[in-house]
């Protein structure tokens, strides 16, 4: 969801491990324990950089909220002077974590009804995607949605990578799509997993994909706006909150341009869910 460092709106849903994942997580060995706290941590390759990284998926907050405790734990999990070179953390929506650390992604939760903005009537109308006349603009926008978000993190998509993610995701079977339309004409999307569970703690959400506009700023907001509440009534509909995200720009792009955004979404109503951060790993890290 392209749609801070707020200290308001990070109510505590990010909720501990399941038994299930720590179980998962132990059968494949990437359970670990230090000063009797755990977290699960494993070297991947990022399909984005292209490059290999050490992701830890869940850490306790005691280790994340000691600076050198969480560099033990890295050195536990395997980071050393010879690599990975990026390191992600996810991290409960109330932990800080200091440079070099960037927060990465924000995970933010709407729960309950939509929000009425009350309107005076418009041209724009939002309805369910017709697989018939819509496919072709919804994986345009979606393709654009991660070229537009890789390039924020100054990444550069390979070839074919955006389409193969839009198909992907056109094909899950739980995705539903609204389109928004002013005078009939298709301007945007919002895209929808209505049967996504938190591989960390097991919670089932609607995930909110994608919202992305094809519009001048005014309208474009006025768009956006419209297809995240139908996203917020097709999940209150389903009893279940909304889950969304915010990609952070890399600072040298747009320095606090994703604080910014999840700031105003908490004063509108989200609330902070849990948060990836990231840094480069060089010569011990810092």
């Amino acid at each position: 969801m392209n749609t801070a460092d707020a200290t308001t709106g990070t109510a505590p849903a990010c909720r501990a491990p399941s038994p299930r994942y720590l179980a998962a997580a132990e059968e494949a060995g990437l359970l670990h324990r230090l000063h009797g706290h755990p977290f699960v941590a494993g070297e991947q390759h990022d399909p984005q950089l292209d490059e290999p990284e050490l992701l830890v998926e869940f850490c306790a907050d005691e280790l994340l909220s000691d600076p050198s405790w969480l560099e033990q734990a890295l050195a536990v999990a395997g980071l050393s002077e010879a690599g990975p070179g990026v390191v992600t953390v996810r991290a409960s929506a109330h932990i800080r974590l200091a440079g070099p650390w960037q927060r990465h992604l924000t995970y933010l939760r709407y729960s309950g009804p939509p929000a009425q903005d009350g309107q005076a009537s418009s041209p724009l109308t939002v309805r369910p995607a017709d697989p018939g006349t819509d496919t072709a603009d919804l994986t345009r926008w979606l393709a654009q949605a991660l070229v537009n978000g890789n390039a924020e993190q100054d990444i550069e998509t390979g070839p074919g990578a955006a389409e193969t993610f839009a198909r992907e995701v056109l094909a899950a079977p739980d995705r539903f799509s609204y389109v928004a339309c002013r005078e009939g004409r298709p301007v945007g999307h919002a895209t929808l997993l209505c049967a996504a569970d938190d591989p960390v703690t097991g919670r089932d959400h609607v995930e909110l994909v994608d919202v992305l506009v094809e519009e001048p700023q005014g309208p474009r907001s006025e768009a956006a706006h419209a297809l995240t509440a139908a996203a917020m009534a097709h999940a209150h509909r389903a009893g279940l909150p909304l889950i969304g995200h915010v990609v952070h720009p890399a600072a040298h792009v747009a320095a606090g341009h994703g604080d910014r955004i999840v700031a105003s979404l908490v004063a509108r109503g989200w609330a902070v869910d849990h948060v990836f951060w990231r840094r480069s790993h060089d010569k011990g890290g810092a």
